[in-house]
């Protein structure tokens, strides 16, 4: 199962607060829960090839909260 269909209700993109729907748009994941929309993504230097449906060159994701990079405590 894909985790896109998990998605029932729309998530945000963490950047600029746009409604994110999986079976619509195109987001980026830029940690396990946050993601950017497609234009936050474009406009972070990310490339989408349709055709093959993926990400070609990510975007810069630097600046973004995550939490695989927070510390503890």
């Amino acid at each position: 199962m894909n985790r896109e269909d998990d998605w029932s209700e729309p998530t945000t993109c963490c950047e600029c607060g746009a409604p994110i729907w999986a079976e619509v748009d195109r987001a980026f994941p830029c940690s396990a829960d946050d993601y950017l929309c497609f234009a936050c993504a474009e406009r972070r230097g990310g490339v989408y090839d349709a055709f093959e449906d993926r990400w070609t060159a990510p975007p810069d994701v630097s600046g973004l909260p995550d939490e695989r990079r927070t510390p503890l405590g």
